[in-house]
């Protein structure tokens, strides 16, 4: 054991703690401390990290850190001759990078998003489209009340004829003077009608809201709805307002004897 190692020992006894404490003080692994008290290099971990054990256990036992780094440097000046290679010059370019594939990339994800909300709204529409087609169809076996309306001559009305209850297919309606029959129907709320002029069917499809006709009549114009809020009516010029309620399926009857 030389002076160094010996001085590292002596200041420990000194101070009356074994390696142990020694070690559990500074957190240096307690053989690397053996190593320094018997001057063992071979045991010891690289220059870098023994230098900082010995200033450290200096520092703990009291020591001149820098005096004892000098006692021990002869012996650990091989280790520290470090051989510095130089930076290829090819590495000290700074490379060129392409920004092509990253837009590339970006407008693939732009497209994958657009296509992905295109065919969302797509399929609301569609799912918004089938529950309006199917909507008259769900009300269809719902019973229609039956109403008879009497048309307003002008200028003066003929005696009233009351409709009569349970007669099929529809009631007898009040007489109508000689100059015929004109209904007018507008449609503001999407329904299926079926028309028919003196006996005649003349339309039967589902209308959107907007649609306006006149049915001209020599006797009677009959007119079933699915929907009698939707359809207004006027009747020879006077208005009849709407046939019904929302959603409920009406047969209307004008005609005259």
């Amino acid at each position: 054991m030389g002076a160094f190692g010996q001085a590292l020992r002596d200041a420990r006894e000194d101070l009356g703690v074994s390696l142990a404490d020694a070690e559990r003080e500074t957190r240096i692994n307690r053989r690397y401390l053996e190593a320094l008290e018997t001057e063992d290099d071979s045991a010891m971990p690289p220059a870098v990290y023994t230098r900082g054990f010995i200033r450290t256990y200096s520092l703990y036992l009291g020591l001149n850190p820098d005096a004892m780094l000098d006692a021990y440097g002869p012996q650990v000046a091989i280790g520290e001759n470090v051989q510095i290679r130089p930076i290829p010059a090819e590495f000290n370019a700074p490379r060129s990078i392409s920004i092509r594939p990253a837009v590339v990339l970006a407008g693939l994800i732009v497209a994958s998003l657009l296509a992905v909300y295109l065919w969302g709204q797509y399929t609301s529409f569609r799912e918004s489209v089938d529950r309006i087609e199917t909507a008259p169809t769900s009300r269809a076996p719902t019973a229609p009340v039956v109403v008879a309306r009497t048309p307003s001559p002008s200028p003066s009305p003929g005696p009233a004829i009351p409709s009569l209850a349970g007669a099929s297919p529809s009631p007898v309606a009040p007489v109508v003077p000689e100059r015929g029959l004109v209904v007018d129907a507008k449609v503001v709320d999407r329904t299926w009608m079926e028309v028919w002029v003196d006996g005649r069917s003349v339309m039967a499809d589902t209308v959107q809201t907007g649609f306006t006709r006149s049915f001209t009549a020599e006797q009677q114009v009959r007119m079933r709805v699915g929907n009698a809020a939707g359809v207004q009516v006027v009747v020879n010029g006077t208005s009849q307002g709407p046939l019904g309620g929302r959603g409920q399926a009406v047969d209307a009857f004008w005609g005259r004897q």
